[in-house]
């Protein structure tokens, strides 16, 4: 079972702590955008076995830089994702705490969030994986937007 946060949805947004992001034109009329941050996870062990999970966040992608109409077409991504802050209410005992692979986009067409993935896990059944820090580059094109569905 996946966990899900997205930093536009009211109930996740004070999750995302210390977001900041950063774009910058490139040659040929590439562009490059830099998403930073922190999340709050609050990931629990549940005992000597590892707990395994895939971490999907929706992440909000700054669009003033975009020209009016046009959207985003990644094209070139490097994500990061990584343990920021663990706690252990008792003992530890063969506790654990990892990010063990984290994922891209992909080739997508974006214009107001983005989503990135990680495999976390958790070994300790009073151990916590509370944060999580992200970092995302996307190189891209400005493009127009993906073709309204046809609804029949």
């Amino acid at each position: 079972m996946a966990i899900h946060f997205n930093q536009l949805r009211r109930s996740d947004e004070w999750r995302f702590r210390s977001s900041h992001w950063v774009h910058t034109e490139a040659v040929g009329n590439k562009h490059l955008v830099t998403l930073t941050g922190i999340v709050v996870i609050d990931f629990k062990g549940t005992g000597d076995d590892w707990l395994r999970d895939r971490l999907y966040l929706t992440l909000r992608f700054p669009s003033g830089f975009l020209p009016p109409g046009k959207w985003f077409q990644v094209e070139h991504w490097a994500p990061f994702v990584t343990i920021n802050a663990i706690a252990n209410e008792q003992q530890a005992v063969n506790a654990g705490w990892a990010v063990d692979e984290f994922g891209d986009p992909g080739h997508v067409i974006i214009r107001d969030v983005v989503t990135i993935w990680a495999d976390i896990a958790i070994r300790d059944i009073d151990g916590l994986l509370y944060r999580v820090g992200y970092s995302l580059t996307v190189s891209g094109t400005f493009t127009d937007p993906p073709p309204e569905p046809i609804l029949i």
